[in-house]
């Protein structure tokens, strides 16, 4: 097992003593909790390497204290106040990685002009894909649209589940998830599957942008810890995508 796998469980195991937390709560669904806290951890891990930490800084702060927050709701059982945090460190977050991409793009040619940002999250998307086409080739590499696309719908599935109807608003019980399906706001695995859904896409933007530190990063390292998140083939292919996107 990996040094950065080691480091991953011990920091699971932690997480199971904090404060509020039902140890059965995270037995009972411990992969899908695994997988939620794998991307929050990987993330952590980046905005404190040496070689990434100077992407992030305090424009990132909000960004990850939503995800924290977030984080820590769904293991309170507050299902519903945790999609509307998730979707909030969604937006935040979605704006940060952009407003990276615009700092970079500058560097390269200063006299481009983008338009101003707010927060409403669809006319950010347009912006973004608008202002990427400066900077990387969709036809080459559309992985990075197909993200910020996939980022769109999954913020209008948040916000469908958030603004939903449910008998008990908002659950205060991590017993409720054993009936998740009938009383509150989606099935349980549907529930899970969104959350950890909009964790990837909010983690891949960020590789993303990260692609000029990490094309030069040891592949192994690299490989230990996509690992935490993903199987070999998707781990390999994230690897080969990053280290070649410099390249264009």
């Amino acid at each position: 097992m990996s040094g950065l796998v080691n480091a991953f469980n011990q920091e699971f195991i932690k997480l199971q003593t904090v404060e509020g937390i039902k140890q059965s709560f995270i037995v009972t669904n411990e992969d899908e909790i695994k997988k939620i806290f794998g991307y929050i951890f990987v993330m952590n891990y980046l905005k404190n390497r040496a070689e990434t930490k100077r992407y992030f800084g305090s424009e990132f702060n909000m960004t990850f204290s939503l995800l924290l927050e977030s984080n820590y709701a769904l293991l309170t059982g507050q299902c519903r106040s945790a999609l509307l945090l998730l979707r909030s460190a969604q937006e935040a977050n979605f704006r940060f990685v952009l407003e990276k991409e615009r700092e970079y793009m500058l560097g390269k040619d200063p006299t481009l002009t983008f338009e101003r940002l707010d927060f409403r999250f669809i006319e950010t998307k347009r912006k973004f894909v608008n202002d990427l086409q400066n900077s990387i080739d969709r036809r080459i590499f559309p992985e990075y649209y197909n993200s910020i696309e996939r980022s769109n719908t999954l913020y209008q599935k948040l916000s469908g589940v958030v603004h939903s109807q449910s008998k008990n608003m908002p659950v205060m019980s991590v017993e409720f998830f054993s009936s998740l399906h009938e009383e509150t706001i989606i099935d349980k695995q549907k529930y899970f599957d969104l959350f950890a859904a909009s964790l990837n896409e909010m983690f891949i933007l960020i590789f993303f942008m990260l692609r000029e530190s990490l094309s030069r990063w040891d592949s192994y390292l690299l490989y230990e810890l996509l690992r935490i998140l993903y199987g070999k083939k998707r781990s390999h292919s994230l690897i080969k995508l990053v280290k070649s996107l410099v390249c264009h």
